[in-house]
């Protein structure tokens, strides 16, 4: 069984201490999100202990190319790529964020892919894509949407696919976490509790699969 590459120079404490001025998913963002179910925030919209543990796994797995599926407003693939400064980096999003007053800020050198992450256009654009060692799927929370952006991304190269909220907390994400409790085969899963809430229990959770490497 193929051992995981040792692991780039990076401590737990590095990455807390680069990302600590990272807006994470607080209890504004959590009151906002019940009140007008959506979280009209610019922020990283992420557990800040599960995103810490997702950065080791990161500098663990080696991960030098990375794609984010539904970014938000950017904080989160911008603030991993501040702190990785991957080879290749990609985005693809509705640009959702901005028809509700949100400015939308990704890295520079990202390739971008502003549609639908289901559409022909979608696909002709990532086969153009180096091969990608991560892809994080954070877009269409309901089942059908989710699973068909696992089954897009499966087909095109890759080492890993990531899936956000796969605790199925909030009524919204249970698509989710349907689909992440059907999946076979290598599965790590990242659920911490939601200190920044004040929980014990994660309200997200991050998936991580894989069909070539042991998790």
């Amino acid at each position: 069984m193929a051992q995981p590459p040792p692991p780039i120079c990076h401590s737990p404490a590095a990455f807390a201490e680069a990302l600590a001025g990272l807006r994470c998913w607080d209890r504004a963002v959590e009151a906002t999100f019940r009140a007008t179910g959506e979280a009209r925030v610019d922020a990283a919209l992420q557990n800040r202990e599960e995103l810490l543990t997702l950065c080791e796994f990161i500098a663990r797995y080696r991960v030098r190319s990375y794609l984010e599926i539904g970014v938000w407003t950017g904080r989160l693939v911008s603030a991993l790529h501040a702190v990785f400064d991957f080879d290749t980096v990609a985005v693809c999003d509705q640009r959702w964020a901005e028809q509700l007053g949100l400015p939308i800020a990704v890295p520079v050198d990202a390739h971008t892919y502003w549609g639908d992450s289901d559409e022909a256009g979608y696909v002709e654009w990532r086969r153009r894509l180096p091969p990608i060692d991560l892809v994080l799927i954070d877009g269409d929370h309901r089942y059908r949407g989710v699973r068909r952006d696992f089954e897009i991304n499966r087909a095109l190269p890759h080492r890993f696919l990531a899936f956000h909220d796969i605790s199925g907390f909030h009524s919204a994400t249970r698509g989710v976490a349907r689909l992440w409790g059907e999946l076979e085969g290598s599965k790590l899963e990242i659920c911490r509790p939601h200190r920044e809430l004040g929980l014990s229990v994660t309200t997200m959770g991050i998936g991580i699969w894989s069909e070539t490497e042991e998790l």
